[in-house]
């Protein structure tokens, strides 16, 4: 029962993100004024200007124009694209997709990488390997992803020919934005397994596996990983959430028909229903992952699910 309580409070906690979502990018586009300015290029006269003011709604009160967009939220209705007049909601859907599948190859190729460092680092503790591969990590967070995916490109594409650059015609154009996403993820995963892994190895129970006989190796990949994970697990959920909506240099870069691709284009062109219902999804993903990660830590660690509020 405790855990319904703490999953149940962690429900509400979500509801109130999402609506907080909802009003803030509803007065943040809001406050760039009436659009109709980018609508017509800046050459509209100012009847022409008061006449598209009028059908989008801008000579209401801002408060009555928020609960009108509110209750559309609630109906799943965000407006309609002012460029194409296609859903909002329809077209962050559409490109929604497409992100996930490049969220999901960045995330396996940090984790297939970022593991075995932090399990090797921690079976070579304070050895010259342990301390040249903190180092390294050290310089691959110090390099943004842009600059990768630039390199990347000017690598892998100008010089070698070897992968596309831009579009998504194939698996194979996945590697190269997987590739710019994921490494800079690798870092910060490292530094937090290591440092889970490195407190559960100095726990009790860990001594007396080693007087039991247990070797290092079976000690920290069949029992401290595992104590180790909760706090991963959050990290990971938390980087899913991040990406959703931090992904749009590198999406633009590459032409990935993605989220970030359709968040450039609507700032750059003021389609304020497309940013709004952008927002709106991404803060509602964040909020569902991590309520999945808690969900999981709490499957995973009897300690919450007995302590939880």
């Amino acid at each position: 029962m405790n855990l319904v309580r703490y999953l149940g409070w962690r429900i509400v906690q979500g509801i109130f993100v999402v609506l907080g979502a909802v009003v803030v990018s509803f007065l943040i586009t809001n406050l760039a004024g009436n659009p109709s300015d980018v609508i017509g290029g800046g050459l509209l006269t100012p009847a022409q200007r008061a006449q598209i003011g009028h059908q989008l709604g801008y000579d209401r009160p801002v408060l009555v124009r928020l609960g009108d967009y509110v209750t559309g939220v609630l109906h799943g209705d965000f407006g309609s694209s002012w460029r194409t007049g296609q859903s909002a909601l329809g077209l962050v859907l559409k490109a929604l997709p497409n992100t996930l599948i490049l969220i999901a190859c960045a995330m396996t190729l940090a984790l297939l990488l970022a593991v075995p460092i932090a399990l090797y680092s921690v079976l070579r503790r304070e050895t010259r390997v342990d301390r040249s591969a903190r180092a390294t990590m050290m310089l691959v967070a110090a390099l943004p992803d842009f600059w990768i995916a630039l390199l990347l490109v000017l690598l892998l594409s100008v010089n070698l020919g070897a992968l596309p650059s831009i579009g998504f015609d194939s698996p194979r154009s996945l590697i190269m934005p997987a590739l710019a996403i994921g490494l800079p993820l690798i870092p910060t995963s490292v530094r937090l397994l290591r440092a889970a892994l490195l407190d559960v190895v100095s726990q009790d129970f860990i001594t007396t596996l080693r007087a039991k006989g247990l070797g290092e190796g079976t000690i920290v990949t069949r029992y401290a990983l595992k104590h180790a994970a909760g706090p991963f697990v959050t990290l990971l959920a938390m980087q899913v959430g991040w990406l959703l909506g931090g992904t749009i240099i590198v999406e633009v870069i590459f032409a990935w028909p993605g989220m970030g691709s359709l968040l450039q284009d609507a700032v750059t062109n003021h389609d304020i229903a497309v940013i709004q219902a952008a927002v709106v999804i991404v803060a509602t993903g964040y909020v569902l992952l991590n309520l999945a990660g808690d969900v999981l830590i709490a499957l995973m660690d009897p300690r919450i699910r007995v302590g939880a509020r």
